[in-house]
């Protein structure tokens, strides 16, 4: 008799659709006497799209990434992939809105590769997408697909004919399950004890809205119109909740004919959004307009790669070297992982690295290894040798190439004013550095007198200040809520300029486009896995990586110009500053005091305007909370030197190729967990899948899809 073998896929977002394509790819070359049974379960029933991508969501949300670099199928970059679908089946979302405006003649598919599209089209996209990867495998023989639209709620044990019994919030009994992949995606959290949204919760006099998601819950019966509304949050779910409570209830935005380049917006009310919103969070500051990304004109995504930064002292090869000489050795499970602090080892590279592309971009790629070959021997030193503060080893390694930066300046501006060069610049005569320090400035019109984009026109005013760079407003005690708002709009206009000139032309844009997204695997290869000890992992949560997420996560420049236009309508309200403190007001509402402006705002409703992150213990729903439980699934645990010091983030423990590890410390390789639920283990995974680029969202994919396929061929069912 012919056996069945069963696969069942929890979470039918974009980690789903991955998940199918791979399956539709590989099954039609599986050799198997078996049937292939395939369940999937989405409890939002947008299959494809999932809930937070769904097609079905408020039309003013943006995504974060640019049209061309998103992807759908795996590509010949991905290691993993055994076999690839044909070209017309892997296109980028660039070319899947091409074709759709073309088939359709519908203006929201009018997208171009460089292009911030609306969350809900890459829904449409997710979802079309995956009824095609359906489609192949119902097509396969031997191969049944069923799709389910519910919640699962519980795994156990199988005990049978299957390994695992899958129960869910539909009709019906459980599914037998031999291979499980659990992408569950995003979710919610209950406040934890202690915490401030524990005490917002149950002290507070007025509505507290723990979850900004999803947006259509927040209507204007939820926060009614001319009402105060604090926001809790500043970072990108922030952006989406702000442009619903105004964009999404009818306001709109229009050019004012000033602002040159950039064509600033004026915020015109409709009389639906509250009369102010108090936005606020520890920064206090909105995360920075993502550049016009000048790598991802080609809709196809192939030319990315190419033009993203390579590494010259953040390598892989400086981390393990790091590791070998100055790691703390600690047993993680069944290894030895030498840990490091990302304080002390790590940052100071993140500093040189962006000073190296920032002066390339600036002077032009010859002047910049000029510069950074005159840093090489203090490099090299810190290394073998990293014992600093991460203060001092920063100065160390940036005095050599200031000194440098230095006569590189002095030679642009007697080479521009056409004066004598003495013999100590003569070496950058032989650079371009004048011809690329003047388009930088100028753009193509090189003989203006101003920049279009607002750079001083000396370039001995271009100096890499570090610490202006990760804190452009300065000291934050000297400032009241007044001046830290124009301060903060002020900073806004030169982010949006920097934007607008983009990721290959901006020094700043460059420097933070080409370290914190190019360099990505880097960061993965020094975090991931307990990479860090478990002091620096918990403030790397809490300091760095804010630092990624301000500087180079953040939505586009439409959607941030909307953001600035609000603040200077008066729609939003941000004087409250950095590292407020939140509390219920005595008789109704809640305080919002700003600890180092002074200004303080009492507020009538409060929405949590941060996504949640990943905590199985807190998890609103009941799938995690179970499977901890029966011991399937365990915490991750970072170590410290003692158990009150270990750091426990809430991810879920799994193998470095992502199989659950059960409360005993035993590996069971028919679980494989992606996705939310293992980031902060394993950073990045929430990113959409990019095309030519190795991606990691892909790669995983890949190997679970291989590893499944591969013990379809084994006599043991149950692996």
């Amino acid at each position: 008799m012919r056996e069945t073998r069963h696969i069942v896929i929890v979470g039918g977002g974009p980690w789903g659709t991955y998940a199918m394509e791979r399956l539709a790819a590989l099954l039609p070359h599986t050799e198997s006497a078996d049937a292939v049974h395939i369940t999937l379960f989405e409890r939002s029933g947008r299959f494809g799209a999932g809930a937070t991508h769904s097609d079905d969501q408020v039309p003013t949300s943006y995504l974060n990434r640019v049209a061309s670099q998103i992807a759908f199928a795996a590509d010949e970059s991905i290691a993993a992939a055994s076999h690839l679908l044909p070209r017309r089946l892997r296109p980028t979302f660039a070319e899947w809105t091409r074709d759709a405006f073309a088939r359709t003649g519908e203006e929201h598919y009018r997208i171009q590769p460089t292009d911030t599209p609306r969350r809900y089209l890459h829904g449409h996209a997710l979802r079309d997408m995956f009824h095609r990867y359906t489609a192949l495998l119902r097509a396969v023989p031997g191969v049944t697909v069923d799709l389910v639209a519910a919640e699962v709620t519980d795994i156990e044990p199988g005990g049978g004919r299957a390994a695992f019994l899958v129960h869910h919030s539909g009709d019906g009994p459980p599914v037998d399950a031999d291979h499980l992949l659990l992408v569950t995606g995003h979710s919610c959290n209950r406040p934890a004890p202690g915490s401030t949204a524990a005490l917002l919760t149950a002290h507070a006099t007025a509505p507290y809205i723990p979850s900004a998601y999803p947006l259509a819950d927040i209507t204007p019966d939820a926060v009614p119109p001319g009402s105060t509304v604090g926001v809790l949050g500043l970072g990108l779910t922030a952006v989406d909740l702000l442009m619903h409570l105004t964009e999404g209830r009818g306001g709109t935005f229009v050019p004012t004919g000033e602002g040159g380049l950039l064509d600033d917006l004026a915020y015109r009310p409709s009389g639906q959004e509250p009369a102010v919103i108090v936005a606020v969070s520890p920064s206090g500051m909105f995360p920075w307009a993502r550049a016009e990304n000048a790598k991802a004109v080609d809709e196809t995504g192939r030319t990315h790669a190419g033009l993203e930064h390579s590494a010259r002292f953040l390598t892989p090869r400086a981390i393990d070297t790091l590791r070998l000489r100055v790691g703390t050795p600690r047993r993680l499970r069944d290894e030895e992982v030498r840990q490091l602090d990302f304080e002390r080892h790590i940052f100071p590279l993140v500093v040189l690295e962006m000073a190296y592309v920032y002066y390339s971009t600036l002077l032009g790629t010859e002047a910049g290894a000029l510069l950074a070959r005159a840093a090489e021997p203090r490099y090299h030193r810190f290394l073998h040798d990293a014992d600093e503060t991460a203060t001092v080893a920063i100065a160390d390694l940036m005095e050599p190439v200031q000194r440098e930066f230095e006569r590189a300046a002095e030679y642009v501006a007697r080479a521009i004013a056409g004066e004598p060069i003495p013999a100590d610049l003569a070496r950058y005569a032989a650079t371009d550095a004048a011809d690329t320090f003047l388009l930088t400035v100028f753009g193509e019109s090189r003989t203006a007198d101003r920049s279009p984009w607002g750079h001083a026109t000396d370039p001995r005013d271009h100096r890499f200040d570090w610490e202006k760079f990760f804190d452009p407003l300065g000291p934050e005690d000297t400032k009241d809520g007044c001046t830290w708002q124009r301060g903060l709009v002020a900073h806004m206009r030169r982010d949006h300029r920097a934007a607008a000139q983009g990721n290959l032309r901006n020094p700043t844009k460059a420097a933070c486009d080409g370290v914190w997204r190019d360099l990505r695997s880097t960061f993965a290869a020094a975090i991931d896995f307990g990479g860090l000890t478990a002091a620096s992992h918990r403030s790397f949560l809490t300091e760095h990586l804010r630092y990624y997420s301000r500087m180079s996560n953040g939505t586009g420049l439409e959607a941030m110009k909307k953001i600035l236009a609000l603040i200077e309508a008066g729609v939003v309200d941000v004087t409250v500053g950095p590292a407020p403190l939140v509390e219920p007001a005595p008789d109704s509402g809640f305080l919002l005091r700003g600890t180092k402006t002074g200004t303080t705002r009492t507020v009538e409703h409060l929405i949590e305007g941060r996504g949640h992150a990943f905590d199985a213990d807190h998890d609103l729903r009941p799938l995690y909370a179970r499977l901890l439980r029966r011991g399937l699934v365990r915490k991750w645990r970072n170590p410290g030197d003692t158990p009150d010091e270990d750091f426990v983030p809430g991810a879920i423990d799994v193998t470095r190729d992502f199989h659950a590890v059960r409360a005993d410390g035993t590996v069971d390789s028919r679980i494989t967990v992606l996705g939310a639920p293992v980031e902060r283990l394993c950073f990045f995974q929430l990113s959409a899948a990019r095309p030519y680029s190795g991606s990691s969202v892909f790669n995983n994919v890949a190997e679970w899809a291989e590893d499944v396929l591969r013990r379809l061929k084994d006599d043991d069912p149950h692996g």
